[in-house]
């Protein structure tokens, strides 16, 4: 009867002292916010538009103008053509071999177009830029340059390198694309100035079979006044646009300038510019008589 009476002790299954505890829900922290979009970079070309070659090519054009309106003989003159035109060639020959070889982009091409026009007027406004030796060089070698602008802007720049981190490639103010309305500007500019070039070339080859050679001697240096003031505006507009091109394309690369080629072409810029200037004040060449025109005709 007592077995009866005693029913089984039965544990519960759980604790009744054991607290429920919530479990913790580990979330997965929210994934990091995208950094900014960066500008994408475009490799330039350092050898042929880096920072040391274009101040050398701006330092050269400033002597070669100031050379050209100050200047006491043309012997000097002269030489300060030869040293920008030297300094010029070496820029195309690079940009000349790369279309050559085919490594070369359109957007470099112009860069080095801006930068080769630069000193395109300097040696205009003094006597014996036309019909010199140095002045006929001259203009063999702008007749070059727009022969090459009128095979670049007529389908050339479209067999060069793209540029696949652009969208599009910007030549000139405003946003100005290359396949835009400046490309049919840079067609009517070469244009003109393969006719004008070629032209100027005809009449001083006429000009030296009817004299032989003999140039005619002048008393006094001759400075025009209007090609003066054309000279500086090419100057301005041509670095203005080539430093614009770099930055709104976001050229990289191209402005170290403790490089060996760099240095070099800077350092021949600058002294030329800097041994113009001491000349200049040392002799007092502003106040050497000399006649002064405007279109070609005398003022004084």
């Amino acid at each position: 009867m007592k077995s009866s009476l005693i029913s089984p002790i039965r544990f519960p299954s759980r604790p009744q002292f054991c607290l429920d505890i919530p479990q913790l829900q580990v979330r997965n922290p929210s994934p990091p916010m995208d950094p900014p979009p960066t500008q994408c970079d475009t490799p330039g070309d350092p050898d042929t538009y880096g920072i040391g070659v274009r101040l050398g090519l701006y330092a050269q054009a400033a002597a070669t103008l100031l050379t050209a309106v100050s200047a006491p003989s043309e012997a000097e003159a002269a030489q300060g053509r030869v040293l920008n035109l030297l300094l010029q060639l070496a820029t195309s020959a690079g940009a000349l071999l790369n279309t050559d070889t085919g490594r070369i982009r359109a957007l470099d091409a112009v860069v080095v177009a801006w930068l080769l026009l630069v000193g395109a007027f300097s040696s205009l406004p003094g006597s014996g830029a036309r019909g010199s030796l140095t002045g006929t060089a001259r203009l063999l070698f702008y007749a070059a340059l727009s022969a090459y602008g009128c095979w670049f802007w007529f389908g050339g720049a479209d067999g060069m390198w793209d540029t696949p981190c652009l969208e599009a490639q910007i030549v000139f103010f405003g946003g100005a694309t290359l396949d835009g309305w400046f490309r049919v500007f840079g067609k009517v500019v070469a244009i003109l100035g393969l006719v004008v070039t070629v032209a100027m070339l005809v009449r001083t080859a006429v000009v030296y079979a009817k004299t032989g050679g003999g140039q005619r001697i002048r008393r006094r240096p001759q400075t025009d006044i209007f090609l003066t003031f054309l000279s500086l505006a090419m100057i301005v507009l041509s670095v203005t646009s080539a430093e614009y091109v770099i930055k709104a394309n976001h050229l990289g690369d191209v402005n170290e300038i403790f490089k060996v080629g760099q240095m070099l072409a800077l350092l021949a810029g600058l002294f030329q510019l800097l041994n113009t200037i001491f000349l200049i004040f040392i002799e007092d060449r502003f106040r050497t008589p000399r006649c002064w025109l405007l279109f070609g005709r005398h003022l004084s």
